[in-house]
């Protein structure tokens, strides 16, 4: 084949493809055209109101994703009415700690007067002139101290432990034992 033959083959192939590009292209734009405005999957879209619903627990997942419990408690404990024997027995002690309550005073021969005050859950002693939660010891009799606070003067008697609610009390006597034999 001469070269000149070689030449007029491509252009002759360049064309066909050329026309044959165009046809096809012609074939799609038709087929484009005859798409229907209303589709046959219309009946099984989604209406308005499902896509909003839709959103609208999506948005409410995100932000309980974003939420920050405030709460001491945890808030998916199922027992929050009814309080167990443990809850009944933590409070009680916590009211104890929180309290400020003289357990004694003790006065010795030689004159040391000194007091033992619980406060938090610990117990210190004090003598005359001491500062303690409420204030300033001033004196120290037999059961009772005197103190300032604000510029009064108060006093604080000996105090018994609250006793302990009837629910979390542990007493068993002999015949409430069960033998494991």
């Amino acid at each position: 084949m001469e070269v000149k033959y070689l030449k007029d083959l491509i252009i002759a192939l360049v064309v066909i493809l050329v026309i044959s590009f165009g046809v096809k292209d012609y074939y799609l734009y038709k087929r484009i055209i005859k798409v229907p405005a209303e589709s046959k999957y219309k009946k099984i879209a989604l209406s308005d109101n499902l896509l909003r619903e839709i959103q609208n627990i999506e948005y409410s997942i995100q932000d309980r994703k974003n939420f920050v419990f405030t709460v001491t408690k945890d808030p998916l404990e199922q027992n929050l009415i009814v309080k167990t024997k443990k809850d009944l027995e933590k409070q009680w002690r916590e009211k104890i700690e929180s309290m400020v309550r003289l357990e004694s005073t003790m006065l010795s021969e030689l004159g040391d007067k000194i007091a033992s005050i619980s406060y938090l859950g610990e117990t210190n002693h004090y003598q005359v002139g001491d500062s303690f939660a409420y204030g300033k010891i001033t004196d120290i009799r037999e059961g009772e101290i005197t103190y300032s606070y604000e510029g009064k003067e108060r006093i604080l008697g000996l105090q018994k432990l609250p006793p302990k609610p009837v629910e979390i009390m542990n007493k068993k006597s002999k015949k409430d034992r069960e033998y494991n034999w």
